[in-house]
């Protein structure tokens, strides 16, 4: 589904290009429809707004702090933009495993509800099947990050007893738990202060391959 309609947009603006189109208002109309349909370019890749609609409707991509509708589609468009700069970028191409799919596409209907999930896939005139590029994708992209970044900075005790003090110890009061000795939670602590710096890396490191990315983002589509 998702291949037909980038298919689709593809061969419009194809045909926008080369003048195929017939004149006046019918080509206006057609135009307008491409220009809405697409909400944006990357590396010659179409993200449309159906892809964001159903990322949306699904769960595939985290919708981000803004309950405003624009707002979030626009937090997941930059987040599937995300996905793509990485698998087209960093040329890591592992294939995913179909059963790893299988499995995710399964907690995926699990979650929403069968029932749920079937009147949301009869909307958008999908079958189940067809959120599997999606969540290919998805996977992909967390595989290649998450291997770039799997041994990560190391963590220092000073570190630690900053993040024990500052962080976590007021975070227990405010809960009205009496927090414990450093030693006891030593572990967790590394573990939390480790995951927040491989975010903050990654971040950058997407950053950075967005700056080398061809991207045309319209943000009209989303409207």
């Amino acid at each position: 589904m998702r291949n037909r309609i980038q298919g689709a947009a593809a061969a419009l603006l194809l045909g926008a290009l080369a003048g195929l189109w017939p004149s006046g208002a019918a080509r206006a109309q057609q135009r307008t429809e491409v220009v809405d349909g697409v909400a944006a370019i990357v590396n010659g890749l179409v993200v449309t707004l159906a892809d964001v609609r159903i990322a949306e409707a699904f769960g595939l991509v985290e919708s981000g702090p803004s309950a405003a509708p624009e707002e979030k589609r626009r937090y997941i468009l930059e987040r599937l933009i995300d996905r793509k700069v990485v698998i087209d970028l960093a040329r890591e191409r592992s294939p995913v495993d179909p059963a790893k799919v299988a499995l995710e596409l399964g907690r995926l209907l699990a979650r929403i509800g069968r029932d749920e999930a079937k009147a949301r896939l009869d909307a958008f005139g999908l079958e189940a099947e067809d959120l599997r590029p999606y969540l290919e994708e998805a996977i992909l992209s967390e595989t290649i990050v998450a291997n770039r970044f799997i041994h990560g900075a190391g963590v220092s005790l000073r570190e630690i007893e900053a993040y024990y003090a500052e962080t976590y110890v007021p975070a227990q009061v405010k809960l009205g738990r009496t927090p414990p000795p450093m030693i006891e939670v030593l572990d967790a602590l590394e573990a939390q202060i480790q995951s927040t710096k491989n975010e903050n890396q990654a971040a950058l490191w997407i950053k950075n391959l967005r700056m080398q990315a061809d991207i045309e983002i319209r943000a009209a589509a989303l409207k």
